[in-house]
């Protein structure tokens, strides 16, 4: 098992879907390339920081089948969404953003922002199957201009055919935004089989990287029709030219990035990146699901929320226990049981750091509460 990798569990830890447990070596890998260069009195501070924040990229592309100059870090996925809008024009008659009320909210917020600019936002209803291709043929309709497809849903546990809409999206002359924060790490991604022009994630949840280590995918036939408005030096296609009269974008992924980044998330995502790419995450996928049936196995069928397909579920059970929920609530919390709660049960996301002792602990607690 690979628990001895990670930092020491409080009980039984169930909440990858939300905040990962860190390597043990992560702060020390990122200590190291974060004050390195000060304690050897290195004058090439920038040089230094940069290579690394290299390291992050490339890791991303090796992850998700793509070229590094195609990320560009981020702080958050809100602050992401916010660049894309605010780097398209909207057209008089394509004008629309649409998504679906079970996206998340975060994004949402930032996506709402763009009325400002003259979009008017649609709402696909949460009670519509995400993964009939049926709905989306519905709701992706000419004055649609950019659509947003989040490729797990977190409330409900459920992976959508990102594939499939994307390519929909783009026979239809749609641009796509596809939201990954709750896929990447625990199901394997390769970008080349989508049609998106956008795609965001981070890597405090199922990468185990912390927060403040996000990104932007942006794909390269779609880069030259962007022109951020939120820029700063390394948005710049020379960022050390200092010429305060010829601003140029950068000619990748770069030309979204701002000011003065944030490097220390970045070095402490590296570390995790790379030990997620050394394990796999088919490997990482195939535990989870070993995990999740071995909890499905004693949950009655309506008690399971999240789809019992496992290619149509994330790596999230969502679990409502009915006249007994919030009963077997206080038991799993008072045994040191990890999760969280949202409006359609609680959430548990077993990942390689969960034993198989741990899942038969939660087992046999879930079944002497009845």
């Amino acid at each position: 098992m690979m628990d001895d990798k990670f930092i020491e569990q409080q009980g039984i830890y169930l909440l990858s879907h939300s905040v990962g447990l860190p390597l043990k070596t992560a702060k020390s890998i990122a200590d190291e390339g974060f004050w390195q260069p000060w304690a050897r009195g290195d004058e090439s501070i920038w040089n230094h920081w940069l290579a690394e924040i290299e390291r992050f990229r490339g890791q991303l592309g090796s992850l998700l089948n793509s070229d590094a100059s195609h990320f560009c870090p981020q702080t958050t996925i809100s602050s992401s969404v916010n660049k894309i809008i605010f780097s398209l024009t909207p057209s008089k008659h394509k004008n629309v953003i649409l998504m679906s009320e079970e996206d998340f909210p975060s994004v949402a917020y930032a996506l709402q922002q763009s009325q400002s600019l003259g979009y008017q936002m649609r709402y696909i209803p949460a009670a519509l199957n995400l993964n009939d291709l049926d709905v989306w043929e519905q709701y992706l309709l000419d004055d649609v201009a950019l659509v947003l497809v989040t490729q797990v849903q977190s409330n409900n546990g459920v992976q959508l055919p990102i594939a499939a809409i994307t390519a929909m999206a783009a026979q239809r002359s749609i641009r796509s935004l596809v939201d990954i924060a709750q896929a990447i790490g625990i199901i394997p991604i390769d970008i080349q089989q989508w049609s998106a022009d956008f795609i965001v994630g981070s890597s405090v949840k199922w990468l185990s990287g912390g927060p403040g280590a996000a990104f932007l995918w942006v794909n390269p036939d779609t880069i030259e029709h962007c022109k951020p408005q939120n820029v700063g030096w390394f948005s710049h296609q020379d960022p050390f030219e200092f010429d305060i009269h010829n601003f140029r974008y950068a000619k990748d992924a770069l030309r979204f990035w701002g000011g003065t980044p944030s490097v220390y998330p970045f070095l402490v995502a590296t570390a995790s990146l790379e030990f997620v790419s050394q394990v796999g995450v088919k490997q990482i996928r195939q535990h989870n699901l070993k995990m999740c049936d071995r909890i499905i196995q004693v949950l009655s069928d309506d008690e399971l929320v999240s789809p019992l397909d496992a290619s149509c579920r994330s790596g999230t059970l969502i679990i409502h226990f009915g006249k007994k929920h919030e009963q077997i609530i206080r038991t799993l919390q008072g045994k040191g049981v990890c999760f969280d709660s949202r409006s359609k049960g609680i959430r548990m996301s077993p990942h390689i750091y969960n034993s198989e002792a741990q899942i038969d602990a939660l087992t046999g607690l879930i079944d002497n509460s009845r």
